[in-house]
């Protein structure tokens, strides 16, 4: 890190600093001192291809994480982060020869940065989960597409068990007293690196047809035969049951052996969903798929990351430096998650005005929900460090020094960027009471609530209607960057029309207060 970025940067978090209030607050600030962590917690099993170089087959692995959970707390219900550590889709360290098998400094649950920012979320009043996900791939494969076949496969399995550990948490709710004191309403997914490859795809990727209709005709297509098939893969949820493979023709394209398994459901019967997805550094399998389903998602990236791009571009493995796919990164995401209005939520109430979010607003194009590093390509993952240098032993039988950073003070500084532009974004997207940040307490509605808004999309006038314990008191529309455009008070009645008078055409946020609290709809003029 430069010397001046340091300095900017000091400054910036000293402002903030000075003009909190002595008080710290919850999900804003650190109001624990301890925190209780639980390891190895079994939230379920599945089938990894790690064991198919040694056993000749997969083999059914039970699916870990450690939960950090601030001691002390009192609150029945907390919301939940699921944090996704980084590593390539593959393991770090061979314990045989003691050296990093994913080319990288880390790819543990046990890592520094992984550690670090669970315990703060945990100590600011989340239920936090550092979650390992099925690993596997061949990177070093000289085929191209077989190379994105391999790695289209373990991002698809790593979706399956996301989405398993959020349903895990939901059946703990429901037939075990919920033991973690979640908030299953409350969920969101946190990623570094690979792992903001898991929380951005688990975020998009929600339908199978999604894996066949992408920006680029044939990408995941190999030898006529798509590289996952929902009959041998499962879905991207993990709920449908999927069979061993039976198919000689798939076996001979894939190496997958005949009989083989390579998937079980977990969990079935319960949500999946999740209000907020968090990526540092990762990247999105396919642009096109973003849609109106897509949740809330903030993103950290390094603009000249040279393996994950920040825009539209190729994946490369490190080490051997072989491309792999073309994705796109955060500079590519956040445009899109506007214009669907998907991110409308961070500046619901206005824009934010702390000094990183001011700051951040200068060099991200006036975005919310986008922090760009701006840093060296060598320098693509700041908040990192690691406290052992492991040598990396490529393909070709090479031995050579991994250059890890080692600056746990500088990546503590990046780190307390992240959790201060995350924390009042995540107030909004979850709906928590957070003072000065979110809506006021009385705001939070409850899910009593029955409101009808026709047409959505309109051309001219839009029907609110609640039902009749529920009168619409005052109604305010907001535009994507959280400018207030519309504000009709004294309504006192369950209908009301809002006519568009000029609004041009575009994505709002319509604000409907009642006398129990504050509702908010998406809403759409064309």
């Amino acid at each position: 890190m430069k010397k001046t970025g340091l300095l900017l940067l000091g400054a910036l978090l000293t402002l903030l600093a000075s003009t909190a209030s002595a008080q710290p607050k919850r999900y804003l600030d650190r109001v624990f001192t301890n925190v209780k962590r639980t390891n190895s917690v079994v939230y379920g099993s599945n089938y990894t291809v790690l064991t198919i170089s040694t056993l000749g087959r997969t083999f059914r692995e039970p699916l870990l994480m450690d939960v950090y959970e601030p001691e002390g707390d009192t609150l029945a219900q907390r919301p939940l982060v699921l944090y996704f550590h980084t590593g390539n889709f593959l393991p770090w360290i061979n314990p045989v020869t003691g050296l990093s098998v994913n080319q990288s400094c880390g790819g543990t649950r046990n890592d520094p940065a992984a550690v670090e920012i669970c315990t703060r979320l945990a100590q600011m009043g989340y239920v936090v989960a550092s979650v390992s996900y099925r690993l596997g791939w061949r990177p070093d494969l000289l085929d191209e597409l077989q190379r994105r076949f391999t790695l289209i496969n373990a991002a698809y399995r790593s979706i399956q068990d996301a989405r398993t550990c959020i349903r895990f948490f939901r059946r703990d709710v429901a037939l075990n007293n919920n033991q973690f004191r979640i908030d299953p309403n409350r969920i969101v997914l946190f990623g570094q690196g690979t792992g903001g490859y898991v929380t951005l795809n688990t975020a998009a990727l929600d339908k199978y047809s999604e894996i066949l209709n992408t920006s680029e005709p044939g990408k995941f297509i190999i030898n006529n035969t798509p590289m996952v098939i929902e009959k041998y893969n499962g879905d991207p949820y993990g709920i449908q049951a999927a069979p061993g493979i039976v198919d000689a023709a798939y076996n001979a394209v894939t190496g997958f052996p005949v009989g083989d398994t390579l998937y079980v459901p977990n969990h079935v019967g319960y949500s999946s969903d999740f209000k907020l997805a968090v990526n540092l550094g990762g990247a999105l399998g396919d642009k096109a798929w973003l849609d109106k389903n897509t949740p809330p998602i903030l993103s950290f990236h390094v603009p000249q990351d040279p393996f994950a791009p920040c825009g539209d571009g190729l994946v490369i493995v490190p080490g051997v430096n072989f491309p792999v796919v073309n994705v796109t990164g955060s500079c590519g995401i956040q445009p899109i998650q506007d214009q669907l209005g998907n991110n409308a939520v961070f500046s619901l109430g206005g824009l934010l005005s702390d000094p990183i979010s001011v700051f951040a607003r200068t060099i991200n194009g006036g975005r919310e929900g986008f922090y760009p590093f701006l840093r060296a390509a060598n320098d693509s993952s700041p908040w990192d460090w690691n406290r052992i240098i492991p040598n990396t032993q490529l393909p070709n039988g090479q031995v050579v020094p991994l250059n890890c950073n080692t600056d746990s003070v500088a990546a503590r500084r990046v780190i307390d960027t992240i959790i201060a532009y995350y924390a009042p974004r995540a107030c909004r997207a979850l709906g928590l009471n957070c003072p000065g940040i979110s809506v006021k307490a009385e705001e939070v509605f409850d899910a009593s609530l029955v409101l009808t808004v026709f047409p959505n999309p309109a051309t001219s006038g839009m029907w609110f209607s609640s039902d009749s314990e529920h009168p619409i008191q005052a109604i305010e529309v907001f535009d994507i960057s959280g400018r207030m455009v519309r504000q009709v008070r004294g309504i006192e009645a369950s209908t009301y029309v809002l006519q568009r008078d000029g609004l041009p055409d575009g994505i709002y946020v319509a604000k409907l207060y009642f006398p129990q609290g504050v509702a908010a709809r998406r809403i759409l003029f064309e």
